[in-house]
């Protein structure tokens, strides 16, 4: 039987590169740079300052162009994960409702709120309920109470209300698939 073959192992330039834009970006800024004082020193005063920035600008304008958009792009994403880190794989959203949600730090599950799971049900889920499916089925934190994805499942699967057949179904794909993985099963 014949093997695959291996990637080779060492430096891929290509691949470093890609990942390295600002250094062409700084090199043709430098050239750019380099004219305009040639320009300037060989012309000298305010005409040979400007006619060194225009055919700076002419000759490195399209050079310019793609790494000036990739920085624009690079400062973009960065931005939007500085004003979405603190709320990134927090919040869902299921029909219009906000629906915060917690990652388990130790197993893979996670727990919802249930003040908002009520909400977007339409109607009150009691906490007693679900307080008796199992040992660790609610969690307090101090934004309210939090219950464990796959006891509010269980829960909602035997409810006969359209709507909660609906917000099982979104826990299922959207919270609880997740947070297992390719490897989730039906098995709690």
């Amino acid at each position: 039987m014949r093997r695959p073959p291996r990637k080779p192992a060492g430096f891929n330039a290509a691949s470093h590169e890609r990942h390295h834009w600002w250094r062409s970006l700084l090199l043709k800024l430098a050239l750019g740079g380099v004219s305009v004082a040639v320009l300037w020193w060989v012309i000298g005063g305010i005409a040979g300052l400007l006619l060194g920035l225009l055919i700076a600008a002419r000759a490195l304008g399209p050079a310019l162009a793609p790494d000036l958009l990739a920085l624009a792009g690079t400062a973009w994403r960065g931005l939007r994960h500085l004003a979405f880190r603190s709320v990134e794989g927090r919040y869902y959203q299921f029909k219009g409702h906000r629906i915060r949600v917690e990652d388990d730090e130790l197993l893979p599950r996670r727990w919802l709120a249930l003040q908002d799971l009520s909400t977007a049900l339409g109607a009150p889920i009691p906490a007693a309920v679900l307080e008796r499916r199992g040992p660790e089925a609610l969690f307090e934190q101090r934004d309210g109470l939090y219950v464990r994805d796959e006891v509010v499942l269980m829960w909602l699967r035997e409810q006969r209300d359209d709507r909660a057949g609906r917000l099982a179904h979104w826990i299922e794909r959207e919270v609880w698939l997740p947070a297992r993985g390719r490897k989730g099963n039906y098995q709690t």
